[in-house]
């Protein structure tokens, strides 16, 4: 009887360390993948609501940014913004 209960608690214990290292390297993996992104790299700057559907937004992508206008059934990008169309504020003296 000693020998069938010691038996249970060796497979027992195998088997959960068996599953805890396959949790660790399942976390290790999916870190990663997603740790190497950076999560600043695709960002909504500004965006503006034409009617209840549709939207235009600016985007920026790394170091470049995007005009990209959306509604319900479709995504399109209108333009790629560079410094010399890029919206400054006038100021009044």
């Amino acid at each position: 009887m000693n020998g069938y209960i010691i038996n249970f608690l060796v497979y027992t214990m195998a088997m959960i360390g068996f599953i805890t290292l396959a949790l660790i390297i399942y976390k290790k993996s999916v870190n990663i993948n997603t740790g190497t992104m950076n999560k600043d790299f695709l960002k909504v700057e500004n965006f503006l609501r034409l009617s209840a559907s549709k939207t235009i937004y600016v985007i920026k992508a790394g170091n470049e940014k995007f005009l990209i206008a959306a509604d319900m059934s479709n995504t399109t990008m209108l333009a790629k913004l560079s410094n010399e169309n890029r919206y400054e504020e006038i100021t009044k003296n």
